[in-house]
């Protein structure tokens, strides 16, 4: 269980969670827009219909390593699934954030070198290393960012539902979400992009929707997210139940009450696991 520091913005409450096997979660702004359910760590997590894998050390992606989302390299494949992360644009102290994009761009350019040396296409030791790396990166990420940092906008319902109108707007339509947990200061995810529609423009679209919701309710201007996301493509099937379980279990490890987050899952995982179907 994550013991979170005091903040002086706000940060996230200490509260006790539920343990066991549930506790309320409610995703609007008052009682009545609210859907209350019973939450519960999914035990059955099905594969979409049609799901595409990927194991990167086996087979890389035609051209090559070549997809570039600003400073970080990432793998796109077509009607594969991702797991996604952004936050808000205080959420890290400055001296980290400094730190973690200088290690980016070395990693940027080594594989660019790697790349040029073998003709266009990544070596399985490097491919290796950076999956390594990107692991790593995660974890100190999600260490960071349940410790509560900044004034922690998204802990108000009413700022939260901006960020799931958000997400949820064209679903079926430009993406398919699968599962999503919105924090405090963060928003973790997994969806699958629909043709046309690519990763990089649909994270664009929700934070410019949500930050001119956020900001106009409260009368202010400005950034409100930070520009870069971490996303990784989900390789299998244990891959994807890692990442929804995680994002079930992200408000009890950051010993948050059901005020301060809200977790969405998909109507399959809802009929997959017996719970009551969302409206």
């Amino acid at each position: 269980m994550a013991h979170l520091a005091s903040n002086s913005r706000a940060g996230y409450r200490h509260t006790r969670p539920t343990m066991g096997v549930q506790f309320l979660l409610a995703i609007g702004c008052t009682n009545e827009d609210a859907f209350p359910m019973t939450w519960r760590v999914p035990t059955r997590i099905p594969l979409p219909p049609e799901f595409i894998g990927f194991a990167p050390a086996d087979s890389l992606p035609t051209p090559g390593f070549t997809s570039y989302e600003r400073h970080l390299p990432h793998w796109r494949i077509p009607g594969a699934c991702y797991f996604v992360t952004f936050r808000l644009d205080d959420s890290l102290p400055r001296n980290i954030e400094i730190d973690m994009r200088r290690e980016k761009e070395a990693w940027r350019q080594r594989l660019a070198q790697a790349v040029a040396r073998h003709e266009g296409r990544l070596p399985p030791d490097e491919v290796a290393a950076w999956e390594a790396f990107q692991r790593a990166q995660l974890r100190k990420l999600e260490g960071l960012l349940d410790e509560g940092h900044g004034e922690c906008l998204l802990r108000h319902p009413c700022d939260r539902e901006c960020v799931q109108n958000a997400v949820l707007h064209f679903e079926g339509i430009r993406s398919e979400m699968i599962a999503f947990v919105i924090m405090p200061n963060h928003v973790h995810l997994a969806c699958r992009p629909l043709a046309p529609h690519a990763l990089e423009e649909l994270c664009a679209s929700w934070k410019w929707y949500s930050a001119q919701q956020i900001q106009r309710r409260r009368a202010r201007v400005g950034s409100l997210w930070q520009e870069e996301n971490f996303n990784r493509l989900i390789r299998d099937t244990e891959h994807l139940t890692n990442v929804t379980r995680y994002i079930a279990r992200n408000p009890i490890k950051a010993a948050l009450s059901e005020d301060d987050a809200c977790v969405w899952f998909s109507k399959d995982i809802h009929a997959a696991n017996g719970w009551p179907s969302r409206p």
